[in-house]
């Protein structure tokens, strides 16, 4: 199950790190090689169909859909690809609702570090009475998440813009977090990259 939601994001198998079996790291590596293959078969193959069955003239009307343009240009009766098509929206809104629980999952890891750090106070580290989880972190991440949506008015392409913007910050904040610990701590780290310049 989890290796279909890390089509959206390999960094989902680091959140089930406790739950995979014995040998982890062998078998970590045999799950991102299985995600990998899979991933790149279904995107090769999904354009691969969608140039084959949907009709030359209204493609370009599905380039942000093509499974769904697929399914409503197979052949049979209408009846029968309406009920596809919903069968593929349903699956879709399964698979985006746990991408979804996964980062708020992986948001909430973050900020309570960031919070054990102090940087963060540390009221948002209050556990909730019953469930004994960080609920107001949880609460900030989804509060933000529908503000984000509420102000692109749901526009995937803006929110993809966003999406790719944040990837491209957090890469650069992380080389720079490097950098400076490389200087900050130069004392014998338990693993080097081979090859790297001292």
């Amino acid at each position: 199950g989890h290796s279909v939601l890390a089509m959206s994001g390999e960094e989902t198998l680091a959140q089930v790190n406790r739950e995979i079996a014995h040998p982890k790291l062998l078998n970590l590596k045999k799950a991102a090689v299985v995600i990998g293959i899979y991933a790149l078969l279904f995107t090769a193959l999904t354009s691969f169909f969608a140039v084959m069955i949907i009709p030359d003239s209204v493609r370009h009307e599905f380039f942000g859909n093509l499974i769904g343009g697929i399914a409503m240009h197979l052949w049979g009766p209408l009846w029968a690809r309406l009920i596809f098509h919903g069968f593929v929206v349903l699956v879709g809104v399964l698979i985006l609702s746990g991408a979804h629980n996964t980062s708020i999952v992986g948001a909430n890891g973050v900020l309570n570090r960031v919070a054990e750090d102090g940087v963060l106070a540390d009221t948002f580290q209050k556990p909730h009475k019953r469930f004994g989880t960080s609920y107001r972190i949880i609460n900030l991440v989804v509060g933000l998440q529908l503000l984000t949506i509420l102000l692109t008015r749901g526009n995937v392409f803006t929110l993809a813009g966003l999406y790719a913007f944040g990837v491209i910050w957090s890469f650069a904040m992380m080389a720079l977090a490097i950098l400076v610990l490389r200087y900050t701590e130069p004392e014998k780290r338990e693993w080097k990259v081979p090859g790297n310049i001292p």
